[in-house]
């Protein structure tokens, strides 16, 4: 297996036809993967200068069997490799003097990418957060919950960026920065400018937070949902989550799915409620020497 390292901007606009395919042939699965390259590649965020893009092929030449990226400062983020794309990512990394923090993605890639990385390096790894990956199946909303679902303006930046502080503090994150109040308003800025953000609105009041992701190869992701401790246990994240879920299914979505913490059985609970079932699950490893 060959690993092909290509960096910043000039490298995505080689990696992108080149991965085109790969990303599509799973668009379930790679769609963290998929949204990553397609928010640089569209402009929507902008390409770190020192981003990896990572092809693995069996020969030069050949399409990639697997690709990967790297985006710091956050974690490497790969699909479910096998030994032979792990060893030939970590080895093309070290050569090139990378240190990533640590490695995400499906399993069972990133415990095979931390494994040859320690037995490398020398490096002490340990697991962070476990995910579940779901996909809407058949949807079953509830019928009993009040309120409607909106989207979000500008109105409510003030609200949003409070909502996303207290999700980024309720929420496990293995991201080696921490998340900030600074962070917070450009996260809300951005979304408010891409019309990502979405409220459940009860009597005219925002209760719960979600996002809808920028459709990769027509499968939309829903994320950062979110209710305030004060509103909690009423059904709206789950009335929430099922009308935004309709919405997408109505606009022509190929699928739609979400990530949950795996050790979280209340979320979980929520959306196999709803008609989501898991199809499969996400790993973290951090490295320190």
């Amino acid at each position: 297996m060959r690993c092909e390292l290509l960096r910043g901007s000039i490298g995505l606009s080689a990696f992108v036809p080149a991965a085109a395919a790969w990303l599509t042939r799973d668009p379930v699965r790679h769609n963290h993967l998929a949204t990553v390259v397609s928010q640089r590649a569209d402009g929507e965020l902008p390409t770190e200068p020192d981003a990896v893009w990572a092809l693995l092929r069996e020969r030069a030449g050949a399409p990639p069997e697997w690709v990967a990226t790297w985006t710091p400062p956050h974690l490497l983020l790969v699909p479910e490799l096998d030994d032979a794309a792990a060893t030939a990512l970590v080895d093309a990394l070290i050569e090139a003097g990378d240190t990533p923090p640590g490695v995400t993605g499906m399993s069972p890639g990133p415990s095979a990418v931390a494994r040859i990385w320690a037995a490398r390096t020398g490096a002490v790894i340990r697991p962070g957060m476990a995910t579940k990956l779901l996909v809407l199946d058949a949807l079953r909303p509830p019928t009993d919950v009040p309120g409607r679902l909106i989207k979000a303006d500008w109105t409510y930046r003030t609200w949003l960026i409070r909502a996303v502080l207290g999700f980024e503090r309720d929420t496990p994150s293995d991201e080696p920065a921490e998340f900030t109040e600074q962070d917070a308003v450009r996260t809300v800025d951005q979304l408010l400018s891409a019309r990502l953000a979405w409220l459940w609105e009860v009597r005219g009041e925002p209760v719960t937070l979600l996002v809808n992701r920028p459709p990769a190869t027509g499968v939309y992701r829903i994320s950062m949902v979110y209710t305030p401790p004060e509103q909690r246990r009423r059904g709206y994240a789950a009335a929430a989550t099922a009308e935004l879920s309709q919405h997408l299914l109505d606009i022509g979505a190929r699928g739609v799915l979400l990530f949950t913490d795996a050790a979280n059985p209340t979320s979980n609970g929520v959306y196999e409620r709803i008609g989501y079932r898991p199809v499969a699950t996400g790993e973290t490893w951090l490295f320190a020497l």
